[in-house]
């Protein structure tokens, strides 16, 4: 006997907007997961998302629940251009759009996912379980954090990656050398420097790239035609990547699509962060590491391959913000035999048909470990836009068959 039509494994912008879509088309579901968990506990103190407001919102299918519409419903400006949502008030957006869309998940966590007669059987944390017919695994992007090798065998804190740093506050004072040069590399460097750190960059990049700010002005039509605003950056290929991501899984080979994603809207810090990094946090471009050992007496030691030779750094932590690496052998609820089960383009790369489902019936894959199936989209919460809806349409009609 089933105890539940659909189960979605993860309360972040992906779980939640599938949530919403399907509490809406009344298909009953349990939801599984602490809300924005990991934006929560390691996301930093301070940190800004990426995309503009008008690209941050979760996704109900009447649009009903918006940033914009909580701006208006508590009394605080909107800015859809030019003024990023800080952490902090996104997850009060993501809170209240769960109150209003979605009702409260299942707080706990999923130790064990397994295939079952009738479907799958969930394990979890607190020594439950229950069976699904269909399974939606919206697990985020933690599980594929990628530490480059000459790195990986140092243990926390002396290496952390960029989204395991927790509490800013306490590397005041500390010697820190960040590793990277996007997004995620800026701006913890600023971030920790703002509290205190001793900061030093290294990046393999010659330079460091900065995005352009988005006019905050009205444009023309004919600046609007030239350029288009886009979910992810602006310009045509953007809004095509960002509208168009059935028609990019249907139109290019997986070797094509896994380089693209692998290479596009690759090391490039937001216009915003420009002046809080350069002249205040020292960045050595044209840099890697080439080993890493555990310092005498505590910290760590670089040898750094630079511009004028080899070089050798010892700091108290290494952040290492080297992004990530989709492969779904390393979610560790999932069991063995049912990761052997499912279809993989490439490695860990799972298949996915159009609507997100995999070779196993039941078993949908969204979130980052999709990107490279339906294109670099998938890793910003504006991908959400178009899961949730086909996730749901493909489940209610299996409902109504």
């Amino acid at each position: 006997m089933l105890d539940a039509e659909t189960t979605i494994i993860g309360a972040g912008p992906y779980g939640l907007s599938i949530a919403a879509h399907l509490r809406a088309a009344r298909l009953p579901f349990e939801l599984l997961g602490t809300p924005l968990e990991s934006w929560r506990l390691f996301m930093p103190q301070g940190m800004r998302l990426k995309s503009e407001q008008f690209a941050s919102n979760l996704w109900d299918p009447q649009r009903r629940f918006t940033v914009q519409r909580y701006a208006e419903a508590v009394g605080i400006p909107y800015q859809p251009l030019g003024n990023p949502l800080s952490l902090e008030l996104f997850c009060k957006y993501a809170d209240w759009f769960r109150e209003h869309a979605v009702g409260a998940p299942r707080e706990v966590r999923v130790t064990c996912l397994r295939r079952a007669p009738s479907g799958f059987n969930l394990q979890l944390a607190d020594g439950t379980s229950f069976t699904s017919r269909r399974v939606v695994m919206a697990s985020g992007h933690m599980p594929f954090r990628f530490v480059p090798p000459e790195l990986a065998e140092l243990p926390e804190p002396l290496v952390m990656h960029s989204t395991r740093i927790g509490d800013v506050r306490s590397y005041a004072g500390k010697d820190v050398c960040i590793i990277g040069a996007g997004q995620s590399a800026l701006e913890t460097a600023a971030i920790l420097h703002e509290h205190g750190a001793n900061v030093r960059l290294l990046a393999r990049v010659a330079s460091l790239v900065w995005s352009d700010a988005y006019p905050t002005k009205p444009r023309s039509l004919l600046s609007h035609i030239a350029r288009p605003e886009a979910g992810v950056a602006s310009g045509w290929e953007s809004m095509a990547v960002c509208e168009l991501p059935r028609l990019y899984r249907w139109m290019f080979a997986p070797e094509r699509r896994h380089r693209h994603v692998a290479l596009s809207y690759g090391p490039c810090g937001s216009w915003w962060l420009r002046d809080r990094v350069l002249g205040r946090v020292e960045v050595r471009p044209g840099s890697r590491v080439s080993s890493a050992t555990a310092a005498v007496g505590g910290g760590v030691r670089l040898q750094v391959q630079g511009p004028e030779g080899t070089s050798e750094i010892t700091a108290d932590h290494v952040i290492a913000a080297t992004g990530f690496k989709v492969d779904i052998d390393r979610i560790d609820y999932l069991d063995s035999s049912l990761a052997r089960s499912i279809t993989r383009e490439a490695g860990g790369i799972p298949a996915l048909d159009s609507r997100f489902g995999t070779s196993v019936p039941g078993l949908s894959i969204v979130g980052l470990a999709s990107a490279p199936v339906f294109g670099p989209i998938m890793r910003f919460i504006y991908g959400a836009k178009h899961a949730a809806p086909l996730v749901t349409g493909s489940f209610k009609a299996k409902a109504a068959a």
